[in-house]
């Protein structure tokens, strides 16, 4: 017991983060928004936004302006659901095609849907719905997608407040899910005929892989506490609601304790994450920059194969909740606020 005390005491201190100075400059792509979701950079630098509402955004990055798409099927909005998570097609380019997770149904008939829909000028046509009867509820509805490296389309979804369900493998509750673009599922998901991918989750709402090996990674939502930052694996039960964090539980096959949590006395909302690529920032390729709701900080998180050796703070708060982060093609950053009259903030080297 001492020998696991040590170890939990060890990985708490490396993901303890420090103040540090800021390599960057920030200033204000747009605003005028109302709690954007998800940025998304499309090949020829443009950025599409989801806004929770129901909402689209198409935003020139050299003049800010932004134009409203049509074509959204009806979205249920109410508390934390609505138009949520959006991933391009890897030849988006050339087929317009794009993924989007959103609520459907009324109070009493609370669901989510993923579907793949085509942009075509300024509107959305052709959807395609990949999983229909997703659950929902007025919080923990996940639905953040992903695009893998190898071309296969991966989302997330909360308990839907149904925590119990997360543990059975026959639920969409607290799920991640992977599936082909078309919708069909892989022959080789560890549940045969089923999307799921990994199970035991509370509410995960950041998805990236890792460029060097092609690693899902996943950063999901604590009760009260012990936010969650995970590697993504076959089959795995990542313990919710019997376990969390990065304590040692028995009695549950395949359980994979996150590889760090943030924080032991409350919850940072650790809303979503990316794996750094570009060159604007050379010291940071590989590293995970995530941002986090509670806190209104954007974290640095240098690894060392897939333990955390250093944390920092990079924005302190001085923007309200951070909902979202993405690379441009440049290389430089985009964050997305969520406190009601939002912006996108653009960050550029020094």
């Amino acid at each position: 017991m001492r020998r696991i005390l040590l170890v939990i005491a060890s990985l708490l201190l490396a993901t303890q983060p420090v103040r540090a100075e800021a390599p960057f400059t920030v200033t204000t792509l747009t605003d005028g928004l109302e709690h954007p979701w998800t940025i998304a950079v499309t090949p020829d630098d443009k950025v599409l936004v989801t806004e929770r509402p129901g909402r689209l955004r198409h935003i020139d990055p050299a003049s800010g302006k932004a134009r409203k798409i049509g074509g959204l099927p009806d979205i249920r909005v109410q508390s934390e659901s609505g138009l949520m998570g959006m991933a391009l097609d890897p030849a988006f380019a050339e087929n317009g095609h794009l993924y989007l997770c959103y609520s459907t149904g009324g109070v009493l008939s609370a669901g989510n849907r993923l579907s793949r829909f085509t942009l075509k000028g300024n509107a959305l046509q052709d959807e395609l719905v990949l999983i229909d009867d997703l659950p929902g509820a007025r919080w923990h509805n996940g639905c953040r997608v992903a695009m893998s490296p190898d071309g296969f389309l991966y989302a997330s979804m909360g308990d839907a407040t149904e925590a119990a369900d997360a543990q059975d493998p026959t639920t969409f509750h607290g799920k991640i899910f992977r599936l082909k673009r078309d919708g069909t599922i892989p022959t080789d998901n560890p549940f045969p005929g089923s999307p799921v991918w990994s199970i035991g989750h509370r509410n995960p709402q950041g998805l990236a892989f890792r460029p060097t090996d092609g690693a899902l990674w996943s950063t999901e939502h604590g009760p009260d506490s012990q936010d969650e930052l995970n590697r993504i694996v076959k089959g795995g039960n990542y313990g919710w609601p019997k376990c969390r964090g990065i304590d040692p539980c028995n009695g549950i096959a395949n359980y994979q304790p996150a590889i760090a949590e943030f924080e032991r006395s409350s919850t940072i909302a650790i809303s979503d994450l990316i794996f750094y690529r570009g060159a604007a920032f050379p010291d940071w390729q590989g590293d995970i920059l995530f941002v986090a709701l509670k806190t209104g900080r954007l974290y640095h998180l240098e690894l060392d194969g897939d333990k955390v050796v250093k944390s920092e703070i990079l924005i302190d708060d001085q923007f309200g909740r951070l909902r979202d982060i993405a690379e441009a093609p440049d290389g430089s950053l985009y964050l997305a606020t969520d406190n009601g009259d939002d912006q996108i903030l653009h960050l550029v080297p020094r």
